[in-house]
């Protein structure tokens, strides 16, 4: 889900061209019943096109993206009110630039809403660039048993930069529990518990089941945004959002 989206393969265009095609297949079927002779029209519409899934992962059809939304109370990868009129939810990936690039510009400007309770932006770390990706993402969520996931993410963005290969092995990653405030033992226990790997990849398969290919991707109230869009949009929308409850 690592570079802005190479195509579009989230709900709404896809939703806008099969309701092209579908009109089109009705109006030429109701001609077709009536008799008409008159000039087929020419289809100009073109099939969405996307990147492959993975292998043996289904393409869903049009999900309903707000289901991707938790509101638990006490969620180690969630910030904000839980009954927080607007739901931003994230998928990111700890190897990809533009989702170091989001963190560094637009979280911080989404924060004021977050203060407010007007929003709450929870978080799916996915693993689409290998085991690096993956380390860091059970280190982010052995963090978040402490209550500290969210100051760890941001160490792994560092300025909303990269960390590279060697700054996310295991030795690296416990050394960044010390530098943030984290009891280094606990952390340590945490990052090689199957409880952490098993929510870890629970994050990894809801990210597939619902179509997210490529990183960074969101949703705003079930409405999907993807890549690392100009902070305004991201306001903009969460505004709208408030505005229509």
């Amino acid at each position: 889900m690592a570079t802005q989206k190479k195509a579009l393969t989230w709900g709404v265009p896809i939703v806008v061209v099969l309701i092209a095609v579908a009109l089109i297949a009705y109006i030429l079927g109701q001609q077709a019943s009536d008799g008409a002779d008159a000039q087929e029209p020419v289809n100009t519409v073109e099939p969405a096109q996307g990147p492959t899934p993975p292998s043996g992962v289904q393409q869903p059809g049009t999900p309903d993206y707000a289901e991707l939304e938790r509101r638990i109370e006490g969620d180690p990868l969630a910030k904000g009110a839980v009954d927080a009129p607007v739901v931003l939810v994230g998928f990111s990936d700890y190897q990809c630039p533009f989702c170091g690039k989001w963190s560094g510009e637009t979280l911080p400007a989404l924060q004021p809403y977050v203060d407010s309770g007007q929003l709450r932006i929870e978080w799916y770390d996915i693993s689409i660039f290998g085991d690096d990706s993956h380390r860091a993402a059970l280190a982010a969520y052995a963090a978040g048993q402490q209550g500290m996931f969210w100051e760890y993410h941001e160490q792994l963005f560092p300025g909303g930069e990269l960390r590279s290969p060697a700054e996310l092995s295991e030795e690296s990653l416990i050394a960044i529990a010390g530098e943030v405030g984290l009891d280094v033992d606990q952390f340590t226990a945490d990052l090689a518990s199957a409880e952490v790997s098993q929510a870890v990849d629970a994050n990894m398969q809801t990210g597939l089941e619902f179509g997210v290919f490529s990183t960074p991707s969101f949703t705003v109230n079930g409405q999907p945004i993807v890549g690392a869009q100009p902070p305004h949009v991201f306001i903009d929308a969460v505004e709208t959002a408030i505005a229509s409850e």
